[in-house]
């Protein structure tokens, strides 16, 4: 019969082993706390490029006071999630090997093309700015941290 089984999904492995409905459950929360978190981020970043009295400033509130980049973090998250909910219902074990695509993904973002592209910009942008300096000095660059200096943060 064509169409997609109504009992697929996370009934079909809640009726099969309860504990793979279980991880499935897990990897949409992750999913819906990395979508939420980049989310927010995003907004928070729009309604402050939106008022004149920011025009060449950089955000330091809200999440960005606990991350130079969480709507980076709410990505990787959420691509984690995705393949954490997907992984009872792979066909065999080689199909964990999926775990690179979000792997690529984090990769991408963090070594190749956001993260470096945009701290570089920010450098040139408001590299002699004492301000900026301490917000890179004790802001995490991914992963959000409340506290700490920033040694320990600024390669994530």
């Amino acid at each position: 019969s064509s169409g997609i089984n109504a009992e697929y999904g996370v009934f079909s492995a809640q009726k099969e082993v309860p504990e793979l409905a279980f991880v499935s459950l897990i990897g949409w929360a992750i999913f819906a706390f990395g979508l939420i978190f980049e989310t927010v981020a995003d907004y928070q970043k729009t309604v402050f490029r939106n008022n004149p009295a920011n025009k060449g400033k950089f955000i330091t509130s809200g999440l960005w006071s606990i991350s130079r980049h969480p709507n980076y973090f709410g990505e990787i998250i959420l691509w984690y999630g995705l393949f954490i909910a997907a992984v009872p219902f792979f066909p065999s074990a080689w199909a964990r090997l999926s775990v690179i695509c979000p792997t690529l993904t984090a990769v991408l973002i963090l070594k190749l093309s956001g993260v470096p592209m945009l701290e570089k910009s920010g450098m040139e942008r408001w590299g002699k700015d004492p301000k900026y300096i301490a917000y890179l000095a004790n802001t995490s660059c991914v992963i959000p941290c409340l506290g700490g200096s920033g040694d320990e943060k600024k390669s994530m």
